[in-house]
């Protein structure tokens, strides 16, 4: 019965994570992966061989488990931002895109930009490309939204360069490099700011591409979401690695 309760009780969780329209879906998948789990362990009662498959089951859960937790793990210790001596920071910077509300930058892309703002205050004769292109569900491009919030704060538009084509983290590195080179930058290193727990992989995709990447990362917010991010870079991760 208690099976049947936790399997009950673990997709009711997973079904109202994935509607909910808070970016929790991974969450919900996995809660829903317990509660087949648990379903699979009621199913085997009184079968063959019950005792044999339950330890088989629960010791791939337990495994697979323990690998995307420590994967979360190493990829959260890899969200921070790196710290530069004076006159050693890449010439190439990229500020990589998300979602934009309109034409406003959502609580992500924002501090994200702030991030930027700072560091272009503290380095007056950076330049900044500013990459994303435009969503199914959005009104303008990314890049558009990125580079008229800066402006806004006082950034110089001359300091801003849009990359308005690149849907995803490695189209962002690439397609931002080539501006970069028109623009007689070096593009060797790459200062990369972003999310935390988006940072690792977007350093990894860096590394993939033939630079050596730096990174500034902004804090996620609401800290509550962490979570969910980072157990969707996981298998984001993933993909990239493929």
């Amino acid at each position: 019965m208690m099976l049947v309760i936790l399997a009950a009780v673990f997709a009711v969780l997973g079904i109202a994570l994935i509607v909910i329209p808070f970016h929790v879906a991974m969450t919900g998948i996995c809660f829903l992966g317990l509660s087949a789990v648990c379903v699979i362990l009621r199913l085997l009662r009184g079968k063959k061989h019950e005792r044999t498959w339950r330890v088989i089951l629960l010791t791939l859960t337990g495994a697979c488990m323990l690998t995307v937790f420590g994967a979360m793990a190493y990829i959260d210790r890899s969200g921070r931002s790196d710290t530069f001596e004076a006159g050693s920071a890449p010439e190439f910077v990229v500020v990589l895109g998300a979602q934009v509300q309109g034409d406003q930058p959502s609580l992500t892309l924002k501090k994200r930009l702030d991030l930027a703002l700072s560091y272009l205050n503290d380095h007056p004769q950076a330049k900044v490309i500013v990459s994303g292109a435009q969503g199914a569900d959005e009104a303008y491009t990314e890049a558009y939204v990125m580079a008229k919030y800066l402006i806004e704060q006082g950034v110089d538009e001359n300091r801003v360069i849009q990359e308005d084509q690149a849907h995803d983290t490695r189209e962002n590195l690439e397609y931002s490099r080539v501006l970069a080179e028109q623009h007689g930058m070096d593009t060797a290193s790459v200062l990369i700011i972003t999310s935390d727990f988006h940072l690792c992989r977007a350093k990894y995709l860096a590394r993939k591409l033939g630079m050596e990447p730096y990174g500034l990362a902004s804090q996620t917010w609401p800290e509550i979401l962490r979570v969910n991010y980072l157990l969707r870079e996981v298998f984001a991760f993933i993909k990239a690695a493929m």
